[in-house]
């Protein structure tokens, strides 16, 4: 099923039916295609029916959000990552190893990416190691400074969420945390490792978080405001 604009705009349609859903409902994921969440029986001819219906909604919709963007084009308007509290410039090279690996040069400013084939395959593979190697440093550097135990970390390509901690204190951390700066980063870390000690979004959870992070407000505007932009990064 696709959506046409009024631009002319292919967009998927993905139709999710759910029992015990009542109300028929329209949003944009990040692929920006449309998302669809319906009663269980809903016919794909009432679907599109609905759909049409909201065209106008969709339309401005679909003007107003970020494009999706390849790895590739992203870091070559903005060739940078984040690890370790500090942001470093990224350079993308050709290498003649066999295997995919990164390095550091300019005494630890610079991340050198080296990649036998560089392509947007190869380079989200590459980005996505980094990630998880440096995801894990970080973590770690907070929770040994906050006297707090985690269980394992698991790094993934997730369609909305910053982070996750389970009920076994595991915490799963979308790769793209490398590409927010450094004080954003740090706030989804310690969003989840606040999580450690309560397990949900009440008073004590808010208090114990903005006692870790007392510019915790202001760091979930601004990741608010970037979010859109780059959740939509490497999903073409």
């Amino acid at each position: 099923m696709e959506f046409i604009s009024a631009s002319g705009q292919r967009v998927p349609v993905e139709v999710s039916r759910r029992k015990g859903t009542r109300h028929l409902r329209l949003r944009l994921g990040h692929q920006n295609q449309v998302l669809a969440s319906v009663p269980w029986q809903t016919s794909d001819r009432n679907v599109a029916r609905f759909i049409e219906k909201q065209r106008e909604w969709l339309d401005a919709q679909l003007v107003k959000v970020p494009p999706v963007v390849t790895l590739t084009e992203w870091l070559a308007q903005h060739p940078r990552m984040t690890a370790s509290g500090d942001v470093l410039e990224v350079r993308i090279e050709s290498s003649t190893r066999r295997r995919a690996d990164y390095c550091f040069d300019a005494g630890g400013a610079v991340l050198v990416l080296r990649l036998p084939v560089v392509d947007e395959a190869s380079l989200l593979q590459l980005t996505r190691r980094f990630a998880k190697d440096a995801l894990h440093c970080r973590v770690a550097y907070h929770a040994k400074r906050l006297q707090l135990e985690y269980g394992a970390i698991s790094v993934r390509d997730q369609s909305s969420r910053w982070g996750s901690c389970s009920s076994r204190r595991g915490l799963s951390l979308n790769w793209r945390l490398v590409l927010v700066a450094p004080e954003l980063q740090d706030y989804v870390l310690l969003h989840e490792l606040a999580h450690l000690t309560e397990m949900n979004h009440g008073p004590r959870f808010w208090a114990l978080l903005d006692a870790y992070d007392p510019l915790r407000v202001a760091h979930e505007a601004a990741l608010d405001a970037c979010g859109a932009e780059l959740m939509r990064v490497g999903r073409s």
